[in-house]
């Protein structure tokens, strides 16, 4: 048996693409035949060629996966086959993008791939870890369950992630207007003034010294500004690419005054609602621990899990190992040993799952909450102390022609 892309027509005479296990080209277009379409070209898919397979498609946000997965589980839990709801779902689907993608899982599961080989063929829609949990919904039988459950969990991320957002935007906001109001002063108001000074002849006060320096300088030299920001972010970006700089920024981002705790609230709580599911859902300890790692989203944490699952391999209990690394909550190695001592981790860890539910989001408005004013404090002192900078020399002189 050979992998095989193909190109088909169906009874429409639209081009269909797909991927299909086949012994030869006869058995394929065979295949393709029972499908009710008319074989045009096919290709044995090779270990290189392999991985442009799915290229062709569009991929899938977020909104979109969600509400595929608990379509598709309500109608297995209804009792309908896979290839069945597949079909259902493509007929109704209106966006071409998913018709697509929909119809190209459809035809490698008819033509004998399970439903994870199939989801394989698009890594940019379907993450490892949702292909992992339908892989071991289908070896259990459990796939409706299993993807109910994958429901849940990307519910509650595009959730946590509409929350961070909401909260995140009117700081944002108020940055952004003032770096726009103190430009705006720099550049425009403040050379208005410039030669009105000069006029007095008079020692300029500090403050309007150091007002004028900065405005001849971003007037100068503004490219220069731009180049060493876009420098900035290029080295960022380019360092953090690096194995040693994601570690080092992403233990400092864990570091941080005040958001330092949220962010390792947040990667806890992924870790946590993942090995859950994984667990869950029939998947092996160390294949769980793989898959909680990679959503922690942080090198730091990500290392600490690794270090973890060494020592697991050679019998050591979880909660020893996650407590060994320094990384973890107590209240995660407490319910976590909790669970090995009763037999029921995934229990105990949905109720650490229940407290970050709560935590995180009342995290994210504590922090934000006090954010806010903060920053509309800090934004009334740069602009006050630049306008008080103007109008300071035209103060004196008023006062010493009056003296």
């Amino acid at each position: 048996m050979q992998n095989y892309s193909y190109t088909a027509r169906d009874s429409d005479g639209k081009l269909v693409r797909g991927a299909m296990m086949a012994g030869s080209e006869i058995d394929l277009a065979n295949k393709v035949a029972n499908l009710g379409c008319f074989l045009v070209r096919c290709k044995v898919i090779t270990e290189s060629s392999g991985r442009t397979i799915g290229a062709g498609y569009a991929s899938l946000k977020s909104k979109e996966v969600l509400d595929l997965t608990i379509q598709l589980s309500t109608l297995l839990d209804a009792g309908m086959s896979l290839v069945v709801a597949l079909k259902e779902l493509s007929r109704d689907e209106q966006k071409e993008g998913l018709k697509k993608i929909l119809d190209d899982i459809r035809y490698k599961v008819e033509g004998g791939s399970s439903f994870k080989e199939a989801l394989l063929s698009h890594p940019r829609s379907f993450s490892n870890l949702y292909i992992a949990i339908v892989g071991a919904g289908e070896s259990t039988g459990k796939l409706a369950s299993c993807l109910n459950d994958l429901a849940i969990l990307l519910d509650w991320q595009l959730e946590l992630r509409g929350k961070i957002k909401e909260a995140a935007t009117y700081p944002i906001i108020i940055f952004v207007v003032m770096v726009g109001v103190v430009t705006l002063l720099v550049v425009k108001v403040i050379p208005v003034f410039e030669p009105i000074f000069k006029d007095l002849g008079a020692n300029l006060p500090l403050p309007t010294q150091i007002v004028l320096a900065v405005s001849h300088f971003v007037r100068s030299f503004w490219y220069l500004i731009l180049m060493a920001a876009a420098l900035l972010a290029f080295g960022y970006k380019l360092y953090y690419a690096t194995a040693n700089g994601r570690y080092v920024l992403d233990s400092l981002k864990l570091k941080l005054p005040v958001f330092g705790v949220l962010l390792r609230k947040v990667a806890l709580s992924r870790f946590c609602h993942t090995l859950t599911l994984s667990l869950r859902s029939g998947v092996n300890l160390l294949t769980a621990l793989d898959m909680a790692r990679d959503v922690t989203d942080n090198s730091r944490l990500e290392k600490a899990v690794t270090k973890a699952k060494e020592l697991v391999n050679v019998g050591e209990k979880l909660a020893h190992s996650l407590e060994v690394s320094g990384e973890f909550s107590p209240l995660v190695i407490r319910m976590i040993a909790v669970g090995e001592q009763s037999g029921a981790i995934t229990q105990t860890l949905d109720k650490v799952n229940q407290f970050y539910d709560r935590e995180v989001p009342a995290t994210i408005r504590r922090i934000f909450a006090i954010f806010e004013p903060v920053m509309l404090i800090f934004m009334g002192v740069v602009v006050g102390g630049i306008a008080l900078s103007i109008f300071l020399p035209i103060f004196q002189m008023s006062q010493l022609i009056g003296g």
